[in-house]
């Protein structure tokens, strides 16, 4: 049987430990690792029962210090999650290191290292047997040593930092480029980068990444024998970090009062402050577990955006990070309910809130991860529940509930009997003051009787008048909105880019703002839908009007016959037969969603979350008083569905009916 070890025997390896604030309780990682020979050699040794350990004098818990005592190696395991808890996965849930061997075995030992700077501790290897026989590795004299040193676990930091009381590195730049350091492996970490605003960014491994601030998280990582701990970078304003492909940590900074701070994450929970202040959020959990930011989108109410950090050594491919809702900040902590959304929004859970036992739920990630959350809300209609939750930004978030019941219309009364009246003829040689008496005299036609649908009839203004122009309120009102359509449509296309370079991202989305809210305010009220019954009547008597309408026709006095024979004119239809009772339409219940959205930074369409216990329809869609082409749904596995509108309708104020 032959086994290779790391780190090997007979020679020293170097372990740097990060620096601790004084009173702080702090331990550091060391890994062994075996390897056998092939896969055979690894199963027969399992099969006959021999174990391989590491027997060393690290100074761990309850072992006094320098003494000896053994490591047994094993498999690396996943991570688990209690039973009964609900888990969310975002990204890669799971990567696998590049050096996992089926062959291979680990010993992952942490020990309080920040406590023996520059000290020394040896170790050996060695084979148990089931009898109890023992088989030493090591010659006598050629043990391996570990020598302890202050630092940071992969990263070559060059001179001019200081390191505070607090364990915090820090360094001051003049105006110019300077480089900092280099992390000893790029492709071991994955970026969290900040800006001066908005939410940050994700970058894998060998991809450049800039911003004020990064946190520096490890990749699923089995080779270093110094594991390696998440980082936290922050640069003051007018100041950029910058890391390339090949590692190199590089500051750009246009001012002669330049810093820049730099600690493991679990240190760094004022650092962290700092981060979670350039997207308008708060850091919502710091444990020995994870670090969890809470943010949002600049201008809108929600969604809320969860970064969630692992600081536990991730070396077996998964980080499983729980969180209890009633722990996040008081603006979230009273939600009953919320909905879990990934970055991409192509998915979505819905999770029980505070009252249940749902409250603790667990992110599985690779490397952390981003996490769309939203509040879910509930109306009732008709004994059914719809639950429904925005997850793109968004405020002024309601819903209300429609409901049009089929009533029976009144018997009308009877028409009144055919009269005469004078002729056309006789009509017309008046005067035009006797013609205006006398149509002022004669009786409306059954199509314009004031109580049939509810129609009103706007009496005619005088002939003197007829030439003088009328602007109606609504007309005027009208015309803005489309104007201010036409304007948010230029400044969507063409101008918001320009903008963004010339103003920055902030003042262009109070622009977007103001101008969704002026659409709000000109936008027309929506016309009720009760009408749909006058409608189908009006079809049957009158095809030309439509609901809720006002005729300004001249009146068709149809011809007749008097008892002498003459053609006359009547001022009455002959009156057709009526049913005793009408139907003005089927009942029905529609529910009104209203939001007014925002052109996100990645002008994401809006995406609106359903889930209910009968089927949903979508009736209509409004934006800025104008209908909309239906979105597209998404069927989630829980029954749920995700509409998603198209990405040319981003911002403004949307109005979803629903029908039950």
């Amino acid at each position: 049987m032959h086994l290779t070890f790391t780190p090997a025997l007979g020679e020293q390896t170097v372990l740097k430990v990060a620096p601790v604030g004084s009173g702080r309780p702090a331990s550091q990682s060391v890994l062994f690792k075996a390897t056998f020979e092939d896969r055979e050699s690894y199963l027969n040794a399992q099969a006959d029962g021999v174990k391989v350990e590491v027997w060393s004098n690290i100074p761990v818990a309850g072992r006094s210090f320098g003494e000896w005592g053994a490591f047994e190696f094993g498999e690396l395991r996943y991570e688990t999650v209690p039973e009964g808890i609900p888990t969310f996965s975002v990204g890669d849930a799971v990567e696998k290191p590049e050096d996992v061997q089926e062959s291979s075995l680990y010993v992952h030992v942490r020990a309080p290292f920040h406590e023996h700077i520059d000290g020394r501790f040896s170790f050996t290897y060695r084979l148990v047997y089931p009898s109890g026989e023992i088989r030493w590795l090591g010659e006598f004299g050629r043990n391996g040593e570990l020598v302890i040193e202050r630092g940071l676990p992969g990263v070559d930091l060059r001179e001019g930092w200081n390191i505070s009381d607090d364990g915090t590195y820090r360094t001051h730049a003049f105006p110019g480029e300077r480089v900092l350091g280099y992390l000893t492996d790029p492709n071991a970490w994955t970026y969290w980068s900040w800006k001066s605003s908005g939410l940050p960014t994700f970058t894998r491994a060998t991809e450049p990444s800039e911003g004020l601030a990064m946190v520096l998280s490890p990749r699923p990582y089995a080779r270093e024998v110094n594991v390696l701990r998440p980082l936290v970078f922050v640069a003051s304003d007018l100041t950029s970090l910058r890391i390339s492909e090949q590692g190199k940590i590089v500051l750009h900074s246009s001012s002669p009062f330049a810093r820049v701070s730099f600690s493991v994450l679990e240190h760094a929970r004022e650092l962290l402050d700092n981060v979670a202040a350039l997207c308008d959020g708060q850091v919502a959990a710091f444990d020995d577990v994870s670090a969890i930011i809470a943010c949002r989108v600049p201008d809108a109410e929600l969604p809320a955006h969860l970064i969630v950090l692992p600081m536990a050594d991730n070396l077996d491919g998964r980080s499983a990070v729980p969180l209890r809702l009633s722990a996040l900040p008081e603006a979230m902590s009273g939600w009953d309910s919320v909905v879990l959304a990934p970055p991409d929004l192509q998915t979505a859970k819905l999770v029980a809130g505070r009252s249940s036992k749902e409250d603790q739920l667990a992110f599985i990630g690779a490397s952390g991860a981003h996490v769309v959350i939203a509040p879910v809300q509930e109306v009732t209609a008709d004994s059914h529940v719809l639950r429904y939750a925005f997850l793109t930004p968004h405020q002024k978030l309601v819903a209300k509930v429609e409901r049009s019941v089929a009533q029976a219309l009144p018997t009308p009364p009877p028409s009144p009997p055919p009269s005469s009246a004078p002729s056309r003829i006789a009509a017309d040689t008046l005067p035009a003051s006797s013609s205006d008496a006398l149509a002022e005299a004669t009786p409306l036609s059954r199509s314009h009787s004031p109580g049939q649908g509810g129609r009103a009839t706007r009496a005619r203004r005088p002939r003197s008048s007829a030439l003088i122009p009328y602007n109606s309120p609504h007309l005027i009102r009208r015309y803005l909105h489309m104007i201010l359509n036409v304007v948010f449509w230029f400044w969507s296309v063409f101008a918001r880019a320009i903008s963004v370079r010339l103003i920055g991202e902030n003042n262009t989305r109070r622009i977007s703002g103001l101008i969704g809210l002026a659409l709000m305010k000109t936008a027309s009220p929506a016309v009720p839908k009760v009408c749909r019954g006058d409608a189908a009547r009006t079809d049957r008597d009158e095809p030309a009007a439509q609901c809720g309408a006002v005729d300004d026709t001249p009146l068709e006095r149809p011809t007749a016959e008097d008892d002498q024979g003459h053609a006359t004119t009547s001022s009455f239809k002959q009156p057709a037969p009526y049913p005793a009772q009408v139907l003005s339409d089927q009942a029905s219940t529609h529910i009104v969603i209203n939001a007014l959205t925002f052109v996100s930074c990645d002008a994401e369409a809006p995406l609106l979350y359903l889930q209910s216990d009968t089927r949903i329809e979508v009736d209509e869609a409004i934006l800025h008083g104008c209908g909309i082409p239906p979105p597209s749904t998404t069927k989630l596995d829980d029954g749920a569905q995700l509409l998603r509108f198209g990405a040319e309708y981003s911002g403004g104020e949307l109005e979803v009916t629903l029908k039950i």
